[in-house]
């Protein structure tokens, strides 16, 4: 190939030009190898310089093009497209960074030309060295999969469809909804709960182009951005979903009662049961853990009672494959379980609670129906919440569980209205976290309804134990001051903590996640809402913990970003500057593999060498700075490239 390298030099309208001698620095390196041109123009970034560039290009039937300027992140694209439209390919060209490696760090004018010089040639000998890199495309799917059936999952849901795209949403749990179902008012604002999901509930039943499977769960994903391949096994409810209208007939014949997950132990339901009034699918689901029948016995009691032949106690579980372009990952979270901190009573002493477990007591639909009552009915007179409970094992701040507490103090002094006298309420705390102007105005607005704090020392010297008919509370106070509080009640508000379905998902798609197990976001302020593994985005607490609000905005975001990104008959670009293995080199040690952030590396068994998947390649460059045979190597930065150009600079 012959070459014909046109150089442009730029003033940078005085940024470089008022320290470097442009003119000086393009008549120096007219003589360097196949330089057909070199010419000055004050400012090539500018729409004039831009029609320069490429008019000279043209002019001159210059095959590549070394530009010496800025910073390649400001304008190296503009160069590209120059080329392109000049007719040659775009990775014909290098930038020689003078105005911030030169002209911006001295005021030395011979200084900064000597340098400026040396930079200049280091660009001309290595663009000598490029190759025109392949642009490519491929064919991809704009279904969308989202895992998680919580409030988060429901809004991306909702938003992909909106969006004319079909949608698949996998629920492990019998129901959709998640956690909002199980509250009564919501902080900070104290809005009504089932207003809030019932809404979105009855909009993803209705929807044509969403399908819902509950009761289900991933067990393979496979392929990558555009066109993934998902397996999903569904378990049986052993009720038909078409035919059940959900008339409970079925539920009062059952003769077995078993603790309601749904009341977090603090009520019953049967064997067969519906999750909660309004779930999605309206259908009951039959508890085979619970069931009779599974126990190798001939109970028939529900079916008989059904009026529609529902019950199907022959269904099977059910195997689906499901193509789509993205994934969102609403896999939501778990509460910390305070049965190991034996000091805080939590399962030995009847009146510690969970604060999920108060939240039902405080809730219409609960198992007192919104009554705060002990567990022998009575009324308590004093309640107590012991904030941070736990925290020493998590090892972080939830942010979300004193506005719940704050919530759910005031609910407590008004749960009764036949009552005269409202319960006392203290809250013990090491902190308090009360985010935005909202979080502040219910804080205030439980100090006005009555609810007490006392900050506390050390959280694990608290110990809870039994005090006549009620509990003593043993603490230190700010000053490390022992001290005692007797309550009726006690409530421990416990943080979050990733729900163990995410686990799996993690490990099928390889993804980068905390210390705590929350998956890591692909970067926290620019891509809030993308994971580690291109095309898989995050909604909700399974990135960490989030209050309703924040896991909504994170779920539009993770919705919005796909249907922007995943187009119907559009083409996905790939990287071009991706990794290449040289097979004679590569030792098999797959070191590659295991250090891939976007697990494009992989080993191909059959032809006994790792290949790169295009597709999957950032050309991040991680393999072949792991490589220690050398045969991993970036294009457009090959390690001869690399040589020449630093070999230029320093031959000066």
């Amino acid at each position: 190939m012959k070459y014909k390298i046109g150089v442009f030099v730029c003033g940078c309208g005085g940024n470089i030009a008022d320290v470097v001698d442009a003119e000086k620095l393009a008549q120096t390196v007219k003589s360097q190898p196949d330089v057909c041109f070199s010419i000055v123009h004050n400012l090539l970034c500018s729409p004039d310089g831009k029609a320069f560039f490429v008019e000279q290009m043209k002019k001159h039937g210059a095959t590549h093009a070394v530009v010496a300027a800025c910073s390649p992140k400001d304008h190296e694209i503009d160069f590209q497209r120059g080329l392109e439209e000049a007719g040659l390919n775009r990775y014909m060209v290098q930038m020689a960074n003078i105005r911030e490696h030169c002209a911006w760090v001295t005021r030395n004018r011979d200084a900064a030309f000597t340098k400026s010089l040396a930079m200049l040639k280091a660009a001309i000998h290595r663009v000598h060295l490029h190759e025109a890199l392949e642009h490519k495309e491929i064919e991809c799917n704009a279904d969308i999969l989202v895992i998680g059936g919580g409030i988060a999952g429901i809004e991306a849901a909702l938003l992909a469809a909106a969006g004319n795209r079909n949608v698949t949403i996998v629920e492990q749990g019998p129901t959709l909804g998640g956690r909002l179902p199980e509250f009564e008012e919501v902080a900070p604002n104290m809005e009504c709960a089932p207003c809030l999901i019932s809404p979105r509930l009855s909009a993803i039943s209705e929807a044509e182009n969403i399908k819902i499977l509950t009761h289900a769960r991933v067990t393979d994903i496979r392929g990558y951005f555009g066109n993934y391949e998902i397996k999903v096994e569904k378990k049986a409810r052993q009720v038909n979903e078409d035919f059940c209208m959900g008339c409970d007939e079925c539920i009062n014949a059952c003769p077995v009662s078993v603790p309601s997950d749904f009341h977090r132990g603090l009520g019953e339901r049967k064997a067969i049961y519906v999750p909660f009034p309004g779930s999605v699918p309206n259908c009951a689901v039959i508890d085979r853990e619970s069931c009779l029948r599974s126990k190798g016995e001939s109970c028939t009691a529900c079916a008989d009672a059904c009026p529609l032949e529902a019950v199907a106690f022959d269904q099977q579980d059910e195997y689906f494959e499901i193509k789509a372009g993205g994934i969102v990952i609403a896999t939501g979270f778990e509460s910390h379980d305070p049965s190991s901190i034996g000091r805080l009573g939590f399962g030995s002493l009847p009146e510690v609670y969970t604060l999920e477990q108060f939240e039902r007591l405080a809730s219409s639909n609960g198992p007192t129906g919104g009554k705060i009552v002990k567990r022998d009915g009575s009324r308590p007179q004093s309640i107590a919440f012991i904030h941070c409970a736990g925290r020493e094992e998590l090892g972080y701040c939830s942010g979300t569980c004193c506005q719940a507490s704050y919530k759910l103090g005031i609910l407590a002094q008004k749960a009764d209205e036949e009552s005269t006298e409202t319960p006392k309420v203290m809250h013990f705390h090491t902190d308090l976290v009360s985010s935005g102007w909202l979080g502040a105005r219910l804080l205030d607005k439980a100090k006005k309804t009555g609810s007490q704090f006392q900050r506390i020392g050390d959280p694990a010297a608290t110990t809870i134990e039994a005090k006549g008919g009620g509990l003593r509370i043993q603490y230190k106070d700010g000053g490390n001051v022992p001290q005692f509080h007797d309550a009726d009640m006690v409530v421990l508000v416990t943080g979050m903590k990733p729900n163990s379905a995410a686990k799996d998902v993690i490990k099928m798609l390889a993804l980068t996640h905390d210390d705590a197990g929350f998956l890591a976001e692909d970067h926290p302020i620019l891509r809030p809402a993308q994971a580690s593994f291109e095309g898989v985005y995050l909604a909700g607490c399974s990135s960490g913990p989030k209050s309703i609000a924040e896991s909504i905005k994170q779920a539009q975001a993770a919705a919005g970003t796909l249907l922007a990104r995943l187009q119907p008959g559009k083409k996905l670009t790939l990287e071009e500057m991706i990794a290449q293995t040289d097979e004679d080199l590569c030792s098999r040690c797959l070191i590659c593999v295991s250090v891939c952030p976007y697990k494009a590396c992989e080993y191909d068994a059959e032809r006994e060498r790792v290949v790169i998947n295009e597709v999957l390649c950032h050309g991040c460059g991680t393999c072949v700075a792991a490589c220690p045979s050398g045969a991993a190597e970036a294009r457009h930065f090959t390690d001869h490239q690399l040589r020449v150009e630093i070999s230029e600079v320093l031959s000066d």
